[in-house]
This record gives C-alpha cells, sequence and structure tokens, in this order.
C-alpha cells in the first residue's frame, strides 16, 4: 500500500501470502498519481519512506533514477559487500590517515 503524507491510502496491490513484498514495490510505484494542483498529476514523490523489509538495494536504485531520497532503515543482516574498494584498502587508508596526521601535528 503507498499513503500519502496524511496516511491517505493512493494506491494498493493484492498478493499471495507467500509472495515477497519487495517484489511488488516498483511495480506499486508506478502506478502511483499523486493528486494536487490542476493539471496532469505528479507520479513521483521527493521521499520514499518504508520499512527494513525493503532494504533492497535495486529499490534504491530505483529510487536514485526517479530522484526520491529513499528512508529505510538498513537491515541487521551482514549484506554482501558492494562493488568497489575492498574494507581492507579502507582500514589502510584511514590507518594511514591517523599516522599521517601525527606526522603533520609534531
Amino acid at each position: 500500500m503507498v499513503c500519502d503524507a496524511n496516511g491517505i491510502p493512493l494506491r494498493f496491490i493484492l498478493s499471495s501470502g507467500q509472495a515477497s513484498d519487495i517484489a511488488h514495490a516498483q511495480p506499486l510505484l508506478d502506478q502511483v498519481r499523486i493528486p494536487g494542483k490542476p493539471g496532469r498529476p505528479r507520479k513521483r514523490s521527493r521521499w520514499l519512506l518504508a520499512d527494513k523489509g525493503y532494504d533492497a538495494e535495486h529499490l534504491r536504485h530505483y529510487c536514485d533514477r526517479y530522484r526520491m531520497q529513499p528512508v529505510i532503515p538498513l537491515r541487521a543482516m551482514p549484506r554482501k559487500p558492494r562493488p568497489g574498494f575492498p574494507d581492507s584498502l579502507i582500514v589502510q587508508s584511514i590507518d594511514s590517515g591517523t599516522s599521517l596526521s601525527g606526522c603533520l601535528a609534531g
């Protein structure tokens, strides 16, 4: 179900009990029309508020593509590492930075 800031439902989808909610998030968001000023209704909001069950990379990418700010808490489960810098390189650069700041201070 998608609601506005006042809690008024804008659109909902009924699915089977075994279906994951995240699987229906993007199709549901594509159907939303936000009422407002006269003329063509807006299709996208500025923010997307959701619970931890909707914490998925593809939903965050969807929000980025349509310039929506996702407000979704991160899950407590460990996640797959993101592509880019490995964790060991990040830790090493932090250690190098602290020793470098100690050299510059003295």
